[in-house]
């Protein structure tokens, strides 16, 4: 038959089982078998999202849009020091490179929702286990409380950040959240939000940035997403000038 969980909210505790069938006594038994750390982890974690906090005892920023709870992280972060691993081979991207490549994020979202849901362990079967128990406990955890969404803010090691988050239906992926990525400089990164005519507006300002890559990654973005550049030699020299015209984004570059 498998593997079995039971689940004890009161306790926070899972029990695991094994359930097989003895052909001597012509039954199906449960033989206990133990929960990996991660999937036992990753439970506890989603319980006390109500108290604000996880296992750990690392503190959660109220979320500032949503009902939901924001969770800061960094990629030297100590193992599980804010409640999950960071992956080890997304430490050295930025905010630029999630947002230029879609396979980067695809890959940053995989990664960072198997940590979150625990089906990162080394055991196949208990994998997708943990990803259908995390789904069940987090929406037992929304209708109880309110708590619907966890979002992961990312602070790359450049300063950068990126912000992914989490809902019921989608434990095993944290999605990108489109329009709050922002550079080392504090310049909000333009990405898909830039071109919608309902966000693109909050794109409009003056942009500074510290470097000449950091401006060309910024100009990268722009023209991915469609942003209209105009080249304007009167232009201020630290970096494009934006506007909304009432259904683009327009920015004046010095070159």
């Amino acid at each position: 038959m498998g593997l079995t969980v039971v689940v004890d909210p009161d306790q926070r505790r899972l029990n695991g089982y094994t359930v097989e069938y003895d052909r001597e006594l012509r039954r199906y038994r449960a033989v206990p078998t133990a929960v990996p750390a991660e999937v036992t982890a990753t439970f506890r974690r989603i319980l006390a999202l109500p108290q604000g906090h996880i296992a750990s005892g690392t503190q959660f920023v109220p979320q500032a849009f949503g009902s939901g709870v924001v969770v800061p992280i960094h990629p030297d972060d100590p193992q599980s020091a804010n409640g999950i691993t960071f992956p080890p081979a997304m430490k050295d991207l930025n905010a630029y490179d999630v947002v230029h490549s879609a396979t980067y994020r695809s890959q940053l979202e995989l990664a960072v929702g198997q940590a979150f849901s625990g089906a990162n362990s080394e055991h196949a079967a208990w994998n997708s286990l943990a990803t259908t128990l995390s789904s069940i406990v987090l929406s037992w955890v929304s209708k109880l409380f309110g708590v619907q969404t966890v979002t992961y803010v990312i602070t790359w090691r450049d300063g950068s950040r990126t912000r992914l988050v989490i809902s019921p239906d989608s434990v095993d992926r944290a999605r990108y959240v489109s329009g709050e990525s922002v550079d080392a400089s504090g310049n909000r990164i333009p990405d898909g939000a830039a071109s919608n005519a309902e966000t693109g507006e909050g794109y409009s300002g003056a942009y500074h940035f510290n470097d000449e890559q950091s401006y060309q990654n910024w100009l990268d973005s722009a023209h991915l997403y469609g942003v209209q550049i105009i080249v304007n030699p009167g232009a201020a020299p630290s970096g494009p000038i934006c506007r909304w015209d009432g259904r683009q984004l327009q920015c004046d570059v010095p070159r």
